[in-house]
């Protein structure tokens, strides 16, 4: 099977999580970093103390009815019992509810991606479920070409494209700043903690209009 990949703003959004074993508090721990809506977490033996103090985060201390998915946008089912969580994908299937299981992926709607986060830099890797290893392999791989100096370079980048595009240069030219310092060593300055290797870089790359400003799109960076 292939699926589309996609991200998803979930900050207006109800999210349902089934179960908080390991699998399940992996997965509330994801939601909480997504900045969810609302996030409603069902399991009868499971405690407060459990998950990361967030006033969105909703415990419900019984076993899952079918009616607890009325409302949800996105579920996850991910008790150990196989039952349950097929009960879980099919009342989510009759109300058109994006569902993922843990039991069985091909029992819900999508599957979740090996992830590598270096701040808002997310990278992705799946192979449809055809080898998770293989993602796990991969997602390692990437671990070791993009690595914590990445989360400075996408901060980086978002200030320069916010001093750059007020401007009013033409596209190209816009392209060609931001193309100009990817293709630089920024990256490995960033990993030196060169502060002033980098300001003589933007200075070198940046159009004049952006010059005051350097201070402010390295600040906080090292």
């Amino acid at each position: 099977m292939r699926y589309f990949p996609v991200f998803l703003d979930l900050e207006s959004k109800t999210c349902l999580v089934v179960g908080a074993g390991p699998v399940g508090r992996r997965k509330i721990s994801t939601l909480n970093k997504s900045c969810v809506g609302r996030l409603v977490v069902i399991d009868p033996g499971a405690k407060k103390d459990f998950f990361p103090e967030n006033e969105a985060i909703q415990l419900v201390n019984r076993s899952f009815e079918p009616g607890d998915v009325e409302g949800c946008h996105l579920v996850f089912a991910c008790t150990s019992d196989q039952e349950t969580n097929r009960q879980v994908a099919l009342a989510c299937r009759r109300r058109n509810i994006w569902c993922n299981t843990a039991t069985d992926p091909h029992q819900g709607d999508l599957i979740l991606p090996a992830v590598l986060e270096r701040g808002d830099l997310i990278l992705a890797v799946s192979t449809c479920g055809a080898s998770p290893a293989l993602s796990a392999r991969v997602k390692k791989e990437m671990a070791s070409r993009y690595g914590p100096e990445y989360a400075s370079l996408t901060t980086l980048m978002s200030r320069v494209r916010n001093q750059v595009l007020p401007l009013g240069l033409p596209q190209k030219e816009n392209q060609r700043i931001f193309h100009a310092i990817l293709d630089s060593n920024a990256a490995e300055l960033l990993k030196q903690g060169d502060r002033q290797g980098l300001h003589r870089l933007l200075q070198n790359l940046l159009p004049s209009g952006a010059h005051t400003h350097i201070q402010e799109m390295i600040h906080a960076l090292f």
